[in-house]
């Protein structure tokens, strides 16, 4: 190749690498936000407009405007609900009908565990009418943790309730009104230095108004929320009314109570499993919670001899992981009753702007 014709390619070579940087200075955004000499829209010319804008009026399904459409289904979802006013869930709702094997059950359960409480209950007069107090008040813990395993029936049958497991609080006369009866009157008589022989009506009274539960119990209905939500309640219950002693006041039986109510509250989630199978993870993250505080239950009931301590006797540190554990099981707890729903509910009316 000639010297001549090196030199010539050398040129355009410059040249185009040249036209490049110019082009690419042109293009590249201002620092100063000013719009730059030459820039993207100028050498792409004008567009021609979308065909389509203005002219979508309606999504199918809906009477919302397009226009609107987007931004109002995003708010609807911030509030829970759906355009059709129903609640946001990614859940089917489960058929009632779906409850009647777990409430089949657990009434099996529950009349299980109201003939222990009676036999509890007969040992008790028993040892009543002997004057054993110490007897007595061992007798007395079988047969008030026998029937704290029912859980579910509180609420249910609203004046025998009170009658077997009603504290004085509500009563005009309070603990000497005579509608006092059941196990909390056995429970101050036997903590407060009452002749046990003198107690002995009471306990057969006691024992009346079980074997009048015990008939009852195979007709009781519950609806599915109720079934759902007492899960949640019981070891909430046993949080605000045991742990704190304010319905054991005599005996400060709370963490025996509690230990019988997470009983009670894992034979309602063992009735319940098949129901929650695959819906989101509330299955997994009960079943966690229930087991650690069941083995932190055992571990208590090891330390103190076999035996659950009373609230007196329990441990600082024992108290702050006990009312830690309850927590976090009602943490998980509080979302079986919208994993179990059986109906999609319309969102109430909203107030009217201005």
């Amino acid at each position: 190749m000639s010297r001549r014709r090196k030199a010539l390619w050398l040129s355009l070579a410059v040249g185009i690498l040249v036209a490049a940087m110019f082009v690419g200075t042109a293009l590249a955004p201002s620092k100063s936000g000013k719009p730059a000499r030459f820039s993207v829209v100028k050498l792409a010319g004008n567009t021609k407009p979308n065909p389509l804008a203005g002219r979508l009026s309606k999504v199918y399904g809906t009477d919302i405007p397009a226009s609107r459409y987007g931004t109002e289904v995003a708010d609807l979802e911030d509030d829970g609900t759906n355009t059709a006013g129903e609640q946001v869930s990614e859940l089917s709702p489960i058929p009632p009908g779906e409850f009647d094997g777990p409430e089949h059950e657990y009434r099996i359960y529950a009349v299980r565990w109201v003939s222990r409480a009676l036999a509890g209950a007969s040992a008790l007069g028993r040892a009543l009418e002997t004057d054993q107090v110490a007897s007595a008040r061992r007798a007395w813990e079988t047969t008030w943790s026998d029937y704290m395993h029912l859980g579910a029936v509180y609420g249910l049958f609203g004046e025998l309730n009170q009658k077997i497991d009603g504290n004085p609080g509500g009563l005009p006369g309070g603990t000497a009104d005579r509608n006092f009866t059941g196990l909390h009157r056995l429970e101050m008589g036997l903590w407060t230095g009452e002749s046990p022989r003198s107690l002995v009506a009471d306990d057969q009274k006691l024992q009346a108004d079980l074997r009048a539960l015990r008939s009852l119990i195979p007709t009781m209905k519950i609806t599915p929320l109720e079934y759902a939500t007492r899960s949640h309640e019981i070891l909430e219950d046993a949080q605000r009314d045991l742990l704190s002693g304010m319905d054991v006041p005599w005996s400060r039986q709370g963490v025996l109570g509690t230990a019988a109510g997470l009983a009670a509250t894992e034979e309602l989630f063992h009735t319940l499993e098949p129901l929650l199978g695959g819906r989101e993870n509330t299955e997994g993250e009960v079943r966690t919670e229930l087991l650690m505080l069941s083995r932190l239950l055992a571990t208590i009931r090891s330390k103190h001899r076999g035996s659950y301590p009373s609230l007196g006797q329990l441990a600082i540190y024992e108290r702050e992981q006990l009312n830690g554990y309850v927590a976090g099981a009602l943490s998980a707890l509080d979302q079986m009753p919208g994993t179990l729903e059986t109906e999609i509910h319309r969102a109430p009316p909203k107030l009217p702007a201005g």
